[in-house]
């Protein structure tokens, strides 16, 4: 895979940027151990399966030690493989973030952004090259951005946009004031990976299935029994979804509290918290019985299985709701357990990695060489403690229209008017405005994130060689020249934005 030719002079400048990239990266490399030498056959490739559970902050995994018990499956799918503890995606929204999951480059590169809503036509998929070495690959996706309309359904032989339904079960969920619980195995995704797998699946060839959940995003819909341990009775539930969600209209809280027009307080916000929680277990519950499919129908030792998230989600930390305008750890930081052969089960890692190792270590062990402009490494194999890795927002021209039109160049939402970049090292991480203003944390001293470190205060190696990552990801061309922005404006996309609260 090599970049196109007319790129012109910017080639030069982009591969000595790739060159500094991967250093800081972590050059691709075959399994450096035994475990992860457990590579299948040639002729016996493996199975594979990603599930994104969109909208997943890890830290909020009782897999993760929260203490509350929000993803009993995630617990036991960590004993039998492999927990991240310090995973990162590249953006702190879906877009780009599945666009490096399936093309193994930075948002900068493959184009997914906010500037422009699809990966280019010419940029190979991990779908694509999964499906050129011989893989039946099926992919079920319940949010808009993975679609035809973003190129990431290429690939597909089989593809179901499942989120044609969400606006209707949004409203549904929003709707019921019954105490109750809910049935996995009637939800559209369940169902239409057991139809594929019952119906669809060729049983003489290896398989690569995609399922993204969009169960945890906002607006948090829980069932009264996903959250009777967390308030105070069905009825409050049924207030706070009427309030906080009127009609399941997540777009309402967003710009009431970016507006500043009725600030949260913190009855509120803890409701919205305890919300969160009962969804992580309803999208836990779903990954379980996808899970379970899958397995009725795998060889255990020649199946991997990734359970990962796409980014995290903001719950009035730093200020922010949801996963706009930031790339702090608490939009940044991911869900990634894998499970399958060169996984050993019960480990724990806590060196970083990158959502974009995932296609890397998919396609090693596919027998399929990563192209070499994509960043990763197989996380099967040894990885480097002192690796930086790599995130990005694009000016936020998506993220305002989540807002009225005169309320998009107001005073208010001055501060979020700037693109950012950030780089995460061992110890440090640098974000920086396109505003010019920059903040440093001490990771080891404050995870949370919670006080800018003054530089003068930081390592000065340590601080240099976060800078000079930072110059040479802005260093990269991007894949293709840069074409017109998607707008996305017929009425199928944007009702599917509006509900998911990605536009006004």
């Amino acid at each position: 895979m090599t970049a196109r030719a007319d790129l012109g002079p910017r080639r030069a400048r982009a591969a000595a940027a790739l060159a500094l990239l991967l250093v800081a990266c972590g050059e691709p490399g075959a399994p450096a151990d035994p475990a992860a030498a457990a590579d299948a056959p040639a002729d016996r490739l493996p199975n594979v399966a990603v599930l994104v559970l969109d909208t997943v902050r890890p830290d909020m995994l009782s897999s993760y030690g929260y203490p509350v018990d929000t993803s009993p499956f995630l617990d036991r799918f960590a004993a039998e493989g492999t927990r991240f503890d310090r995973a990162y995606s590249t953006s702190c929204w879906t877009l780009p973030a599945h666009g490096s999951l399936f093309t193994g480059h930075l948002p900068r590169v493959h184009g997914a952004h906010q500037a422009a809503g699809r990966v280019p036509d010419d940029m190979p998929l991990l779908t694509e090259e999964l499906r050129a070495a011989g893989y039946q690959t099926a992919g079920f996706s319940g949010n808009i951005w993975i679609s035809v309309r973003s190129g990431l359904d290429r690939g597909f032989e089989h593809f179901a946009p499942l989120f044609r339904n969400y606006r209707r079960h949004v409203q549904e969920l929003a709707a019921r004031e019954e105490p109750g619980g809910h049935d996995p195995e009637g939800h559209a995704t369940v169902r239409a990976v057991k139809r594929w797998v019952e119906e669809d699946r060729d049983p003489d060839r290896p398989w690569f299935v995609f399922v993204n959940l969009v169960d945890a995003h906002l607006p948090y819909l829980p069932p009264w029994s996903e959250v009777d341990d967390r308030l105070e009775s069905n009825e409050q539930r049924v207030a706070a979804v009427r309030e906080l969600y009127p009609g399941g209209d997540g777009v309402r809280l967003i710009r009431r509290h970016y507006a500043r027009e009725d600030p949260l307080d913190e009855a509120e916000w803890d409701v919205v918290r305890r919300l969160y929680e009962g969804s992580l277990r309803v999208t836990d519950a779903l990954a379980e019985a996808i899970v379970g499919l899958l397995d009725g129908v795998a060889d255990p030792g020649n199946t991997l299985v990734f359970v990962l998230s796409d980014h995290g989600e903001n719950l009035g930390d730093h200020g922010h709701l949801t996963h706009v305008f930031n790339l702090y750890d608490s939009n940044l930081r991911i869900l990634l357990q894998a499970r399958g052969p060169g996984f050993e089960p019960g480990r724990v890692r806590s060196e970083p990695v990158q959502i974009t190792d995932v296609y890397q270590t998919i396609l090693r062990a596919a027998h399929v060489q990563p192209g070499p402009t994509s960043v990763g490494i197989d996380l099967r194999s040894a990885l480097p403690p002192d690796r930086i890795l790599h995130a990005s927002l694009e000016y936020p021209r998506i993220s305002l229209r989540l807002f009225p039109e005169e309320l998009r160049d107001a005073d208010v939402l001055a501060p979020y008017r700037r693109e950012l970049r950030a780089v995460v090292g061992p110890r440090y991480k640098l974000v920086s405005g396109s505003d010019g203003r920059e903040e440093l944390f001490d990771l080891s001293a404050d995870p949370g994130e919670g006080t800018p470190l003054d530089p003068a205060a930081a390592d000065a190696r340590e601080l240099a060689r976060l800078r000079a990552a930072l110059a040479a990801a802005e260093g990269l061309a991007p894949w293709s020249a840069p074409g017109e922005a998607e707008e996305w404006n017929d009425e199928e996309a944007l009702s599917a934005l509006r509900e998911m609260g990605y536009v006004e």
